[in-house]
């Protein structure tokens, strides 16, 4: 949809800088008058709850500006893609051991992780934003918002390289080595060529989560 389309940037490139510097922000505000049973553990509530509500934000900016076909599997190409989400999985935790030591990202996540573990509220909210809620935003945002806003279809691939390395800078807390940012922008190409082929973010979601 043409009458769109300044929107759909729009809309990909503030949700972009939302996730990454907004949406923590925006969860210190609201834990300053909202408090749960420990201070740890509402923090990661409290965010998981404003990320439902972004997560529905950008579905419904999707569909209304003609993406809703993301969302979407052909019957008939359940097993093939069930199959090559499968091979894709594979494929990547091959890649993960071999670079996971090598990656600062890596050793930082599981330090978060070790550092709550004792504090079940806590570590429950993390388990559920680590592993169904951070990488289905990441879908949406990268492969489904920024990839389909900028250079949609590239014939050199720029619409695979630029989300990738939108998508390798925020994993770090400190200024990533070229490594680093080689190795997760690899991994958003893997994701985003998923995507493409499949015309949907669902085989790219299963493979991230």
């Amino acid at each position: 949809m043409k009458k769109y389309q300044l929107l759909f940037k729009t809309s990909a490139i503030l949700s972009y800088l939302f996730f990454v510097f907004g949406l923590s922000q925006l969860t210190s505000i609201v834990q300053n008058y909202w408090q749960f049973s420990s201070q740890i553990g509402n923090f990661f509530w409290i965010q998981n709850i404003l990320s439902l509500l972004f997560i529905g934000v950008m579905i419904v900016v999707l569909v209304k500006t003609g993406h809703g076909y993301l969302f979407r599997i052909p019957r008939k190409k359940w097993l093939w893609y069930s199959i090559l989400t499968v091979l894709v999985v594979v494929l990547q935790i091959s890649f993960n051991v071999q670079t996971a030591k090598h990656v600062q990202s890596t050793a930082e996540g599981w330090a978060v992780l070790i550092g709550y573990s004792g504090t079940n509220f806590a570590e429950l909210g993390i388990y559920i934003a680590l592993f169904f809620l951070v990488p289905l935003m990441e879908e949406l945002i990268y492969r489904g918002l920024l990839q389909h806003a900028f250079f949609k279809h590239s014939r050199f691939g720029l619409d695979l390289l630029l989300p990738s390395i939108l998508f390798a800078l925020p994993h770090f807390s400190s200024l990533p080595s070229l490594l680093d940012i080689f190795v997760f922008a690899t991994v958003g190409i893997i994701f985003a060529g998923l995507t493409r082929y499949t015309k949907s973010i669902y085989p790219s979601y299963a493979v991230h989560v």
